[in-house]
């Protein structure tokens, strides 16, 4: 590659290293090996530019755009910064602790499954189809069920707007981990999108599941006028019609004061 412009011509690490590598093969675990050794100093400054210039020659070959520029293909903005690999036994995403959004993980809490709908947004980390969602089940009572629902991002009332599909989780039966792979309808995802999940009981009786304490989440930043710390609206919604039956376009934001959020993970 042609040196950088006043730079020395020789580069002792990232020019070395990748010297016998296609651009085409060049993996993003190479590029990370190589980069993090190397200070923030003037003296590292050209080997660090000629970093950015072998990683932005290596994405081009390969296409990784996503995150980069339009956040996957999404009209939402929001970029997702995520490993290309992980290691154990993780096969899902816990949305209501993901970013931008999330939550800190400072405790755990029982979450008795609210009748009026609580509705987060959050921002697809994958593109594809759900095929399963999963919740923890700490105390079961007899005849209950949850209904999680998935919803488009309605740009204009930043609300939830058109339902995408929804599941009915059995929290009756067994306590611990509990899933459910059957939706309403095929739930299709694109990375780097907001989307708004969104649940209650849908039946009358109630059941205990885990939760997240959120007295720390991020709020949406929409405030009434005059403003004040108080009346910002954050997560909480009302009209799902029916009983606690999703429906496209469930309404206004409510003020939603804190407390704790369900643990729901998604699956691809």
């Amino acid at each position: 590659m042609t040196p950088l412009p006043d730079a020395d011509k020789k580069s002792p690490r990232v020019y070395t290293l990748t010297q016998n590598t296609d651009l085409e093969n060049l993996a993003f675990a190479t590029m990370q090996s190589i980069g993090q050794p190397i200070s923030i100093e003037e003296m590292s400054e050209d080997e660090l530019r000629r970093l950015v210039l072998v990683n932005l020659a290596r994405l081009s070959v390969k296409g990784e755009w996503s995150g980069l520029l339009t956040a996957g293909g999404g009209d939402s903005g929001y970029g997702v910064l995520l490993p290309e690999t992980t290691t154990g036994t993780y096969d899902g995403f816990e949305i209501t602790a993901m970013a931008p959004w999330g939550t800190q993980r400072s405790a755990t809490q029982n979450l008795n499954i609210p009748a009026v709908p609580t509705a987060f947004p959050f921002v697809a980390p994958e593109s594809g189809d759900l095929s399963e969602v999963e919740i923890w089940i700490n105390t079961t009572t007899a005849s209950s069920t949850l209904v999680i629902a998935f919803y488009e991002d309605d740009t204009t009332n930043h609300v939830p707007g058109d339902l995408l599909g929804y599941v009915t989780i059995d929290t009756a039966t067994s306590t611990g981990a509990v899933s459910q792979t059957s939706f309403s309808s095929t739930v299709t995802l694109t990375e780097g999108t907001q989307y708004w999940c969104a649940y209650a009981k849908g039946t009358s009786a109630y059941a205990s599941i885990k939760g997240i304490q959120d007295d720390h989440r991020m709020g949406l930043g929409i405030a009434n006028s005059p403003i004040n710390t108080n009346n910002a609206a954050s997560y909480g919604t009302t009209d799902w019609i029916s009983p606690n039956v999703p429906a496209d376009d469930i309404g206004s934001l409510t003020q939603y004061t804190g407390g704790t959020l369900a643990t729901i993970v998604i699956k691809y």
